[in-house]
């Protein structure tokens, strides 16, 4: 992600999320002020690796960061909701006016059915979208994949938010839903998330097949956000030119 400081164009930032990824989610642990400061910290990390960092704040801090920090933001989610009625749901066509250049659909905090979850698929696509889709076993992902979304995000729910690692507790859960997402769809990015506390979780997790990683509790509550994140990133572009040695 190069380019000077100030909002970029929603185009280079959709180009700039290249594959390896990594995401932080700010949930509610961070918000205003310190949303900007944390999506500040990750805008340098990202340059400085030349990984691409997404962040997914809360909805009303998407505008503010996507404007005053030019880094890729995703909303929290969205509904498969058309311009009207619609009174406390989310709009697809205003988070991208807002800033974002994808969201975060059907996380176990903020579920949907799998019909609703593939209407958001869709409307995200209508927009200009680009949609990073959760699942909470194998067999959704796969169902999820289905649906043809950007990434897939399998997540144990009894993992979220307990900075116990998938890489350490539920490795056979994401290989699994590693093989049957690329059995669908070898081009869908599959994100490993769900307790990643440390550069080594996120080692482990290229080396179980993931394209990219996330965080979000360990991030937010670490007394050194960026040290962390720093070494979160340098493990994951470490391991993908690894894994990409391996393949040829």
């Amino acid at each position: 992600m190069g380019g000077g400081r100030g909002r970029r164009s929603e185009h280079q930032a959709v180009q700039a999320l290249h594959l390896p990824y990594f995401g932080i989610g700010f949930k509610s642990y961070v918000w205003g002020k310190e949303a900007l400061k944390l999506a500040e910290v990750a805008r340098e990390v990202s340059l400085a690796a030349d990984i691409p960092i997404y962040v997914t704040p809360q909805l009303v801090d998407i505008a503010p960061i996507a404007r005053e920090v030019g880094l890729p933001v995703l909303a929290p989610c969205i509904d498969p909701l058309r311009p009207g009625r619609g009174q406390g749901q989310v709009l697809p066509e205003a988070v991208r006016e807002a800033g974002a250049v994808g969201a975060v659909i059907n996380h176990m905090e903020r579920r949907l059915s799998l019909a609703d979850t593939y209407a958001a698929i869709r409307r995200a696509q209508e927009v200009g979208l680009i949609s990073l889709v959760c699942a909470d076993t194998p067999e959704e992902a796969r169902a999820v994949a289905t649906m043809g979304p950007d990434a897939v995000i399998p997540e144990s729910p009894r993992l979220i938010g307990s900075l116990k690692s998938v890489t350490e507790h539920e490795k056979a859960f994401f290989i699994r839903a590693v093989e049957m997402v690329k059995a669908v769809n070898p081009e869908i990015a599959v994100i490993c998330g769900g307790g990643i506390s440390s550069a080594e979780d996120v080692a482990e997790a290229v080396r179980m097949g993931a394209d990219g990683a996330g965080a979000s509790r360990a991030i937010c509550e670490a007394e050194d956000p960026g040290k962390l994140l720093k070494e979160m990133v340098q493990a994951l572009k470490r391991e993908w030119k690894n894994r990409a040695i391996l393949l040829q």
